[in-house]
């Protein structure tokens, strides 16, 4: 045997540190550039955009890190139209530091003590002409596509984060349009109970949307049987779950909540006997991929990303899907964004192309 086959090329070590608890991954490299970026910046919506990440996601992933470790990491104060100010605590500081020197220490060990080098974030990114914000929906993609046909030089992002995370974008005016579609239980309604909720009636309004489908995402020809909610609970199936704080994951829970009802337990006893239900996918496409790469068996998502993704569906709910704006609508393209929502010809197109939505009488108005 030639000798030269047995030598391997020059192998060099590599690593990740995580920081954990009982075994969950909390701070790793991704958390601690934006504690680092929050820290430089002073603001959550310059460090979000200067690490190219939408500011809810940056937002929603401080929070969690917060709600694990039981520290405060990070304060904020609400700002005008550049945003708000955002800075370290110094607990946020400690935690930021100590990753810092555990990082330092086992990057000189592997590296012969060489020094680990910091991390510069780049600079000078441009908001773009609009800014959506919120939960997933294949209608806004096409609105935002038709925008683009018209006018190639305007430019746009798309942030699928969820309801609760677009609604924060307005909060902190770090988004024109925001997605949402949250059910108010005590009211029984979407969306509008929310603006007198938070505060919100002053600063935003609500523009009237359209219905869409909500079903059981399963694999071609449904090789499980599964027909409904129910048979989540069974062992041979798995979930692939939207994230917390989406309309999806609300609306799931709150069929699930009926369905303990029903079954005479609690709702945390329920979702522990469903395989998946921990799962968290930021868009209804992911879920979609992940019930056609055989990764999950079912997932909840909308209609039309079922028939786009050639997966079969089971219609389990209708929801309406909102905008949230703000109030006098100055930014010209979200004027636009809405012109084009409320085109019979658009509306029909969509209609005609997209399984599971219906456009309604109001679609593109203020109804709060």
């Amino acid at each position: 045997m030639n000798k030269d086959a047995l030598r391997f090329p020059k192998l060099e070590p590599t690593y990740a540190v995580w920081l954990s608890i009982e075994n969950r991954k909390i701070v790793g490299e991704l958390e601690v550039r934006m504690l680092r970026s929050i820290d430089q910046a002073g603001s959550l919506s310059l460090a979000a955009r200067t690490l190219d990440l939408s500011y809810p996601f940056l937002w929603n992933t401080i929070s969690r890190i917060e709600r694990a470790t039981n520290r405060k990491l990070v304060t904020r104060e609400r700002g005008g139209q550049k945003g708000g100010r955002a800075e370290l605590t110094s607990q946020g500081k400690q935690l930021l530091q100590g990753y810092t020197e555990l990082d330092s220490k086992v990057h000189r060990f592997l590296a012969g003590d060489t020094p680990a080098k910091g991390y510069l974030p780049e600079t000078g990114r441009v908001r773009p002409n609009l800014s959506f914000v919120g939960s997933h929906c294949i209608v806004v993609e096409k609105i935002l596509h038709s925008l683009h046909l018209t006018n190639p030089r305007m430019t746009y992002q798309m942030v699928n984060v969820g309801s609760w995370g677009g609604m924060t974008a307005m909060m902190l005016r770090d988004a024109d349009i925001a997605g949402i579609h949250i059910y108010d239980e005590t009211e029984s309604k979407y969306n509008e109970p929310l603006l007198s909720k938070y505060w919100l009636s002053q600063t935003c309004a609500l523009v009237r949307g359209y219905k869409r489908q909500q079903s059981l995402i399963v694999k071609k020809g449904n090789p499980k049987k599964i027909n409904d909610l129910s048979d989540l609970l069974r062992s041979d199936v798995k979930l692939a779950n939207r994230n917390i704080g989406s309309g999806t994951r609300i609306l799931l829970d709150t069929k699930l909540r009926e369905l303990a009802r029903k079954k005479r337990t609690d709702f945390d006893a329920l979702t522990k006997r469903i395989r998946g239900y921990g799962s968290e996918m930021m868009t209804h496409r992911e879920v979609a991929i992940a019930v056609a790469s055989r990764r999950a068996d079912v997932g909840v998502g909308l209609t039309s990303i079922a028939t786009e993704t050639n997966l079969d569906s089971i219609p389990f709910a209708e929801e309406i899907y909102d905008f949230l704006v703000e109030k006098r609508l100055r930014n010209p393209y979200t004027r636009e964004f809405f012109d084009v929502l409320g085109s019979k010809r658009f509306q029909r197109e969509v209609e005609a192309s997209t399984p599971g939505i219906t456009f309604l009488r109001e679609t593109g108005r203020k109804i709060r």
